[in-house]
C-alpha cells in the first residue's frame, strides 16, 4: 500500500521511494517524522478499508445463524470496541517507532520470533487475500453468472499486486475520494430502504443457536483485525490518543453500517447460507436500480484497493526476512508474494468454513504477538529495569537468537486461542471459553510481563531477553566504565 502525503497523490520521486524501499528493511527502516501524514488521510483510508465485503459478508453470515438486525449490530459493534481498545496501543507501537511489524519483532523477539511473525504476517494476510478475492469471483458469478470462481480467483490475486508492484495511485485514489463514499451511501441507502420495508417481526427472527453471541463478537473481532497495525500506523503522529477518531470511523462504517446492509441483503433477496452472489445482484437490483456493470465496479476497486493493505502487510514482512540480500529489490518480494495470493486463493474453497477459519487465527495469532512486543516496549523497564532501544535495528547478524520469554508467551497465547475457537486440527467441538480473542490477548502480556520478571533476576537476562549483540555489549560495558571513574 503506498502511502501519499498529505492525504493527496504521490509525486514521481514519492512513488520511486517506496517501490524501492518502503522504510522496510534495517537499513531503512524507521519513517521520518516529516515523511508522517495527516490524520485526514488515515481517516479516509479507514474509511476504505471499512466499506468493503468482508463487513457485508460478515452481516450476512449473522443473519444466516438466526441473529436479529439488532443482535448482528451489537455483535458488530462489540467487537470493534474490543478492537479499539487493542489498536491504540498498538498503533502507538507504530507511530512511536516508525517501524514496521516485522522490523520491530526483530529488535524485540530476535531471529527467531521475527522469522516467526514475518510467516504468520504472510499466512494471514494472503488468507484475507484469497477470500477476498474468491468473494469478488463469487460476485462476478452472482452478477453475471460467470462461474469459474477458483480460476477468477486466482487470476484477480495475482493481477491484485499490481498497486505494490508499480505504485499505481489512481486506483486507490479513486477507491479512497469517489468508491468507498458512494459505498457508504449505497449501503446506508439500502439500510434505510430495508428498515422502513422489513417488518419488525421479521427482524427478530428466532436464533438458531449456530453461533453463540459471544463467538459472534469473536468473528467480528477477527473480520476487522489486522494484527500489523505498526505497519499502517508508523506514518502518523507518535501521540497515544491520534489514532482514536479514525479507528472509531472505521468500526462506526465497517461493523455496525455494513453489518446491518449485509443482514438486509441476506433478509430481503431470502438467500440461504453460501448464496452472497445471488443475494448481491438482488441488492444491486433493489437499490442500485438493476446497474450489474456499476456493482461490479465498485466491488472491484473496492477489493482491490482494501487488498493493497494486504500485499503491503506480506509485502513488509518479506521485506523483513529477504530484502537484506545483496541486489533484492522490493518489486521483487511483490512477485513472490504474488504467487503466494494466488496459491492460497486455489486452495481457500477447499477449506471448510474459510471465512470463520481465517476470522479466526486473524483475531489471536498476530495480536498476541503486537501485545507482547507492546509489553516490552511500554512496560519492559519498570518491570526488570532494563531498558531495550529499538532506534537502531540489529541486521540479521546482530539480531539476537530469540527472546524466549516472549516467544513462549506468544505461542502459549495462540494455542489457547485456537484451542477455545476449535481451530486445532482433529478438534471436533469448540469449547465455551469466553471471549477468546481477548483472553488470548491478555494471556499474552500477562504471560510475558511475569516471564520477563523472572528472567530478568539470571545472570544473561538480556540474552534469554532477545537483546541484540550490540545493546548487550554497551550494557555490559556501562558497569565497568563507572568502576573506572575516580572517586
Amino acid at each position: 500500500m503506498v502511502e501519499s502525503s498529505a492525504g493527496g497523490e504521490l509525486s514521481r520521486s514519492e512513488i520511486a521511494e517506496a517501490v524501492s524501499h518502503d522504510y522496510s528493511t534495517s537499513r531503512t527502516g524507521s519513517v521520518p517524522l516529516d515523511k508522517r501524514r495527516s490524520r485526514y488521510h488515515f481517516v479516509a483510508l479507514w474509511i476504505t478499508l471499512a466499506a468493503g465485503f468482508t463487513y457485508l459478508f460478515l452481516g450476512f453470515q449473522y443473519h444466516d445463524a438466526g441473529y436479529s438486525l439488532g443482535k448482528a449490530i451489537g455483535a458488530g459493534a462489540l467487537g470493534g470496541l474490543a478492537y479499539v481498545v487493542y489498536a491504540v496501543p498498538a498503533a502507538y507501537l507504530g507511530s512511536s517507532t516508525g517501524q514496521t511489524h516485522s522490523l520491530l519483532a526483530r529488535s524485540i523477539l530476535g531471529r527467531v520470533g521475527s522469522a516467526l511473525v514475518s510467516l504468520l504476517l504472510i499466512g494471514i494476510a494472503a488468507g484475507w487475500a484469497a477470500f477476498a478475492f474468491n468473494l469478488l469471483a463469487t460476485l462476478y458469478d452472482g452478477l453475471f453468472s460467470w462461474g469459474n470462481v477458483v480460476p477468477i480467483s486466482v487470476l484477480l490475486a495475482v493481477l491484485g499486486i499490481a498497486n505494490n508492484l508499480f505504485g499505481f495511485t489512481g486506483i486507490a485514489a479513486f477507491a479512497r475520494f469517489v468508491v468507498a463514499p458512494v459505498m457508504v451511501v449505497w449501503i446506508l441507502f439500502l439500510v434505510v430502504r430495508g428498515w422502513t420495508e422489513i417488518p419488525s417481526a421479521a427482524s427478530s427472527v428466532p436464533d438458531s443457536g449456530a453461533l453463540p453471541f459471544v463467538a459472534g463478537i469473536g468473528v467480528a473481532i477477527g473480520s476487522v483485525m489486522w494484527g500489523n497495525e505498526p505497519d499502517t500506523w508508523r506514518y502518523g503522529k507518535p501521540r497515544r490518543t491520534w489514532p482514536i477518531p479514525p479507528l472509531v470511523v472505521a468500526v462506526v462504517i465497517g461493523l455496525v453500517l455494513f453489518v446491518a446492509g449485509g443482514w438486509m441483503m441476506a433478509e430481503l433477496s431470502g438467500a440461504g447460507q453460501y448464496d452472497f452472489g445471488p443475494a448481491f445482484r438482488y441488492v444491486v437490483g433493489y437499490s442500485l436500480f438493476g446497474a450489474l456493470w456499476l456493482g461490479a465496479i465498485v466491488a472491484t476497486v473496492l477489493q482491490v484497493a482494501i487488498n493493497d493493505g494486504n500485499y503491503y502487510e506480506m509485502v513488509n514482512a518479506g521485506q523483513n526476512l529477504v530484502g537484506h540480500a545483496r541486489g533484492w529489490q522490493r518489486w521483487h518480494t511483490c512477485l513472490v508474494m504474488a504467487v503466494v495470493a494466488a496459491l492460497f486463493a486455489w486452495w481457500f474453497p477447499h477449506l471448510e468454513n474459510g471465512f470463520f477459519t481465517v476470522a479466526g487465527w486473524s483475531s489471536i495469532a498476530l495480536p498476541s504477538a503486537t501485545v507482547v512486543m507492546c509489553v516490552d516496549r511500554f512496560m519492559l523497564r519498570r518491570l526488570t529495569r532494563l531498558d531495550r532501544p529499538v532506534t537502531r535495528i540489529p541486521t540479521w547478524r546482530d539480531a539476537a537468537t530469540a527472546n524466549w520469554a516472549g516467544i513462549v508467551a506468544v505461542l502459549v497465547a495462540v494455542l489457547f486461542g485456537a484451542w477455545g475457537q476449535g481451530l486445532l486440527p482433529g478438534q471436533e467441538s469448540t469449547p465455551s471459553a469466553g471471549l477468546v480473542p481477548v483472553e488470548a490477548w491478555l494471556l499474552a502480556g500477562v504471560l510475558y510481563a511475569g516471564l520477563a520478571t523472572v528472567v530478568a533476576r539470571i545472570p544473561n537476562a538480556t540474552v534469554m531477553l532477545g537483546f541484540a549483540r550490540p545493546l548487550r555489549a554497551a550494557q555490559a560495558a556501562e558497569p565497568a566504565l563507572e568502576g573506572d571513574a575516580p572517586s
